[in-house]
């Protein structure tokens, strides 16, 4: 896939939290370069603040780049690779070839980091709920894992099954809930007899209950965070182009979530996703398009993004509310009509993403929160000010960029 039309498989969040947070300006006495905090004594009670990062089948070659790049910082990473639609049917995707898979194997070995073998639930609606509701199929797709971690030679699975959260309806929530769980444990211990990690990443709840405004209360938060090894909570898509224009991961529904998962579980197995990329809105028409390039939203990613302000001159404005940066810009397209005619269109357009800045924010917070770490959506939409960023944020620096 284009670098600029970045795949994210993420939904909204909450729509009752986001009502609440948009108008929230609490932190905004605080967020003044980057993120900002009250001075006094304060130390991190657990190891540095770790650092991974999803690596997507569809660009293997820009995440192999940016993972070797700055492979100093990273605890793991995991490529996204495998893709489940039946109990025993857990494929790799084919654009991923045994060459990149390969090449990750050795890079991560010899930064002596695990590699974790990420799969999607590509499953239809209803078909993976029914899978872990069935002892003798949940075995059967337990069993097809382990297998890819053991024969593949991964340091574990990380498990990205939003199917369930997303397209079943919720009503079927509290009868996955328990299976779910009890197919996390049996996963768990079978891997525990070859020294690999389960690992899950799953979007996030607000608070321990099973009401419309807890969230994604149908992963049991609480319950994962006794099995697995670590928790990814996927910490934006706050606002998507299936939307109106807003931020991308706004500092304070962050600070929301985060605060509301630490009372669920133990920090050192949480790391909070956070996204290097943004979305690019169509907010207005004017004249009449030509017939092959009609405007569209789009997905960009936060590399492409700073190479754009650079090649035209654009001035991001940050927002000191939601610690995110935006553009706002006009594009005029030219060609013709379905008639043959010349044909002009101007399109405004804006653009919400995390820059070097805003992922400093995020990865502070983390840091301040105790989290085990951080896991960056996606390897290959960063840029170098990104790193430098996190750097900055492992070090216990309370802003970005350096004075």
């Amino acid at each position: 896939m284009a670098e600029a039309t970045a795949s994210t498989r993420r939904a909204p969040a909450n729509p009752v939290l986001r009502a609440a947070a948009v108008g929230v300006l609490a932190l905004a006495a605080v967020i003044t370069v980057g993120l900002a905090w009250p001075n006094g004594e304060w130390s991190r009670s657990g190891a540095p603040l770790t650092v991974a990062g999803w690596a997507p089948y569809w660009q293997p070659e820009a995440s192999l780049a940016s993972f070797a790049t700055n492979a100093d910082v990273f605890a793991g990473v995991s490529v996204v690779a495998y893709s489940a639609t039946a109990a025993t049917s857990v494929v790799r995707y084919p654009s991923l070839t045994d060459e990149s898979v390969d090449t990750f194997k050795t890079a991560a070995g010899e930064a002596g980091v695990p590699l974790l073998a990420t799969v999607f639930d590509d499953a239809p609606p209803g078909a993976m709920a029914a899978i872990l509701a069935d002892p003798a199929s949940r075995t059967a797709h337990v069993s097809t894992l382990f297998d890819i971690v053991r024969v593949g030679g991964f340091g574990g699975v990380d498990l990205d099954y939003e199917t369930f959260a997303f397209e079943d309806a919720r009503s079927t929530w509290a009868t996955t809930r328990p299976n779910w769980i009890s197919f996390l444990g049996e996963l768990k211990s079978r891997l525990e007899t070859i020294d690999a990690e389960l690992v899950v990443s799953v979007p996030p709840v607000y608070d321990g209950g099973t009401t419309d405004d807890s969230g994604y209360w149908v992963y049991d938060h609480a319950a994962m965070g006794s099995i697995v090894d670590r928790i990814r909570v996927m910490a934006y898509d706050y606002s998507t182009t299936g939307g109106p224009p807003g931020p991308v991961a706004p500092i304070e529904w962050v600070q929301g979530l985060v605060d509301a998962l630490v009372e669920l579980v133990p920090p050192d197995k949480l790391d909070l996703g956070i996204p290097v990329y943004g979305y690019d809105w169509v907010v207005g028409v004017v004249g009449a398009c030509p017939v092959d390039q009609a405007p569209e939203h789009d997905v960009i990613s936060t590399a492409r993004i700073a190479r754009l302000v650079t090649e035209r001159g654009w001035t991001p404005i940050w927002d000191t509310a939601t610690a995110e940066p935006s553009i706002d810009y006009v594009d005029t397209l030219s060609g013709v009509d379905s008639t043959g005619a010349a044909a002009t269109c101007t399109v405004n357009r804006t653009i919400r993403y995390l820059d070097a800045r805003a992922v400093h924010a995020r990865a502070y917070l983390a840091h301040r929160a105790d989290l085990h770490g951080i896991t960056i959506w996606a390897l290959g939409y960063d840029d170098e000010a990104t790193w430098q960023a996190v750097r900055w944020a492992r070090r216990g620096e309370a802003s970005w960029p350096p004075a």
